[in-house]
């Protein structure tokens, strides 16, 4: 009879220490998968942060430009259509559409803008441009603006790896890199 209690008892104690070892080990896993979660989240990219926009809101891209706040990260890109200014905010890690705000502008950019465009061919791509310039520097691409000097246009890529911040100006017709400007944010100055 003693022996059937201790095997009893042993039995016992096996099941409840194996049943809180399971409940550490599955509450363990989902901690650990959460944790990783948080780790492995990986930037949408501004090729799919441009695409997302577009299916917001048509025309041409003007600027991508990622920012990171405390309540989380995402891109932040501007639309020129017609005689409007649509900024639309898009998740950094989800693609998620955050907010999508037009403004009228009343200036006449879009006017030298088709000028330039029918004379000099097509513009390629924010993304686009963000590869080129990729390719010349290492980093994350931080912001990209679209600027139009004396009727050309060039992308100006900012790509930024650690303390160094790196411009890259990328032909918007040819995709082809124009100049390199890198800065380095030393605190030793």
């Amino acid at each position: 009879m003693m022996k059937m209690k201790l095997w009893s008892s042993v039995a016992a104690a096996a099941i409840l220490f194996g049943g809180a070892y399971s409940i550490s080990e599955v509450q363990g896993a989902s901690a650990g998968s959460t944790a990783s979660q948080s780790q492995s989240k990986t930037l949408i990219g501004v090729d799919k942060a441009e695409a997302y926009a577009l299916k917001s809101a048509q025309g041409r891209i003007e600027s991508i430009d990622l920012k990171e706040r405390i309540s989380g990260s995402y891109y932040e890109v501007e639309i020129r259509h017609n005689n409007q200014e649509i900024d639309v905010r898009v998740d950094a890690y989800t693609g998620k559409i955050l907010s999508v705000r037009k403004e009228t502008d009343d200036d006449d950019d879009d006017d030298n803008y088709a000028a330039v465009t029918s004379q000099s061919g097509t513009m390629i791509s924010a993304a686009k441009a963000a590869e080129a310039a990729s390719a010349s520097a290492k980093g994350t691409v931080t912001e990209i603006d679209l600027d139009g000097d004396n009727g050309s246009f060039v992308y100006e890529v900012e790509i930024r790896n650690g303390k160094v911040t790196t411009e890259v100006g990328v032909d918007a017709y040819t995709a082809k890199v124009l100049y390199t400007d890198v800065d380095s944010d030393d605190d030793d100055d």
